[in-house]
This record gives C-alpha cells, sequence and structure tokens, in this order.
C-alpha cells in the first residue's frame, strides 16, 4: 500500500511540470476513453476461510496469504463533465494457502476475474484535479483448487454482484490522466488499490 501511494506522488509531481494549464480544457470534447490500471488486491476473509477448512478436517494451516497483484483495463463515455459510462475487464488475481488434513499436505489456491459496467460520478475540482465515485454489476469467475501430491480437484463458480469503487484523476493533458482508485467486488469480498492511465479520443 505504502509503495502504491509513493507512485501515485511521484507522478503526480513529475506531470505538475510537465503539464502547462494552457493545454487544459474547461470540458473536454474527448468523450471516449480507454485505459489500464494495475495495483494490489486483497480477498478478505479467504485465509479465515482456508484455516477453518484445514481444521475441520483436523489439520492446520502452515502458511496463507491473501493479498495478490491485480490489473484492470476499462473504457467509457463521458456523457458530460460529471457522468460517464465505464466498461471493466478486472483480473483480481487471488489467494493461496498451505497446510494438512486428514494427515496429508495440502496446497488451495484461488483466483477471480471479472467483467462489469458501472455508472460513474465525477466531480471536478479544478482544470487538473477530479474525485469520482461508481457503481455497478460484475460478473465474476471464480476457481478454487486443492492439490495434494499429484491429486487434485478444482471448483468454479460464476455469479453476479455489486462493484462500488472511489478515486481521483490528475488531468496531465487534455487527452491524458493519471487515475488512482480503490474499488470493491461486494460479493466476492475482493479490494483493489490500484493507480493507471487513461487517454482520451
Amino acid at each position: 500500500m505504502k509503495g502504491l501511494k509513493g507512485i501515485a506522488a511521484g507522478l503526480m509531481v513529475t506531470a505538475a511540470f510537465a503539464a502547462s494549464p494552457a493545454v487544459l480544457a474547461q470540458e473536454s470534447e474527448n468523450k471516449i476513453y480507454l485505459g489500464g490500471a494495475f495495483g494490489q488486491t486483497k480477498v478478505n476473509g479467504a485465509c479465515d476461510d482456508v484455516r477453518s477448512t484445514f481444521s475441520a478436517f483436523g489439520g492446520s494451516t502452515s502458511s496463507c496469504s491473501d493479498t495478490d497483484n491485480g490489473w484492470k483495463i476499462f473504457g467509457g463515455y463521458q456523457v458530460n463533465k460529471n457522468f460517464a459510462v465505464e466498461a471493466t475487464y478486472i483480473d483480481w488475481g487471488g489467494f493461496s494457502g498451505t497446510g494438512s488434513a486428514l494427515g496429508l499436505p495440502f496446497n488451495v489456491t484461488g483466483d477471480a476475474t471479472s467483467f462489469g459496467v458501472a455508472a460513474v460520478g465525477i466531480l471536478p475540482l479544478n482544470e487538473r484535479f477530479s474525485v469520482f465515485g461508481k457503481a455497478g454489476i460484475l460478473m465474476t469467475d471464480t476457481t478454487v483448487t486443492a492439490r495434494s501430491g499429484s491429486v487434485s480437484s478444482s471448483e468454479s463458480d460464476s455469479s453476479s454482484e455489486l462493484h462500488i469503487g472511489v478515486g481521483m484523476m490528475f488531468n496531465v493533458t487534455q487527452r491524458f490522466a493519471i487515475r488512482a482508485e480503490w474499488e470493491r467486488a461486494t460479493d466476492t469480498e475482493i479490494d483493489m488499490l490500484s493507480i493507471g492511465v487513461q487517454f482520451r479520443f
């Protein structure tokens, strides 16, 4: 988390020196945008579930991680300065845990990906900075795999869920912006804090 905040601060300072207010319009005529972001994810409660599962079969957990690297690509149409509609594909990463159950060593992993559409509310603070919030629907695919030696078993699921997020955007030029964001898939309880770029066309 601290590393991402440091990167965001450095990018914003660099951009402030690189761009002149003269190149920024009060309201961009470039309505269509595309972008991508990279960040850190957390599958809330995953390690508690792994420990409970091993314990239920008389075993124990030796290690577990519920954080991972995630990424996303997105595109949207900005209707006006205060509202946009946005589609997103997200690879949330996943979790992993090792331990023993029924006297055997086990490794458990899980991952999730989502595709969704959201409404985005935007509040410009000045020519360069704006804050935004979004709410929409995700279709999420999850897979959990358990392995013991050469034997493995997987279970997959697809479901719809609510997608929420808040963020800040810094306009470097009229067409290019830096974007920092927190978002959550509410049913799978995955959070992502990301930094990315957005290009307007």
